[in-house]
């Protein structure tokens, strides 16, 4: 089953209810929309993966997604298990950004880390950063320049990402889950670099 996988796609969050609508745990919210667009079958728990796994097809290839069970800063020890480091190119992380506003994303590859601890685990564990992201903004926007917003000084920035979407913020969402799986489909389908270009 395994060796036919063309594409790995990782969603990045916590494990728990309280985390479930939280800025930190979107990326495992993009997967979801992107399961079920794409119409997987359902999760199965994996003790192999360190999390949960689906097969499903995707722009015409097989796609393996897996939702990490470590918790955020320890992603990288189920990446790994699951990726073998030779095609580390046809992993797609889907993550949030701070440095983003909210509703906005970028396709990247072979970036460094920028401080995001779920990235940091993975670059380390997989020895690279030869690999996709899709970032998700999260950050508040700025009326004025349009720009991410930091958090009020003070405010520590874990205490931020932990917060829960508003409503007005999870229905603006659907819109941009579907613009994330757009660009899953392009990176499938195109490359990279295409799907760059068309998304960021």
């Amino acid at each position: 089953m395994y060796n036919r996988i063309m594409f790995y796609t990782v969603g990045l969050g916590n494990l728990g209810e309280e985390y479930k609508n939280t800025r930190h745990n979107v990326g495992w919210q993009a997967l979801d929309f992107v399961c079920g667009q794409a119409h997987f079958p359902s999760l199965v728990k994996s003790a192999q993966y360190s999390g949960e796994v689906a097969e499903g097809i995707i722009a015409d290839e097989s796609v393996f997604v897996l939702y990490p069970d470590t918790y955020m800063n320890n992603s990288g020890s189920a990446v790994a298990k699951l990726v073998p480091r030779e095609l580390t190119h046809k992993l797609v992380v889907l993550h949030d950004d701070i440095a983003l506003p909210f509703g906005e994303l970028r396709v990247s590859y072979g970036r460094g880390d920028a401080g995001h601890n779920g990235i940091k685990s993975i670059i380390e564990k997989l020895g690279t950063k030869d690999f996709s992201r899709i970032r998700i903004g999260i950050a508040p926007r700025s009326l004025l320049t349009g720009k991410a917003v930091r958090p009020r000084s003070g405010t520590p920035l874990e205490r931020f990402v932990l917060k829960p979407f508003t409503k007005k913020e999870l229905d603006k969402l659907a819109e941009v889950n579907e613009r994330i799986y757009a660009a899953l489909e392009t990176i499938i389908k195109d490359g990279v670099e295409a799907a760059m270009n068309q998304h960021n």
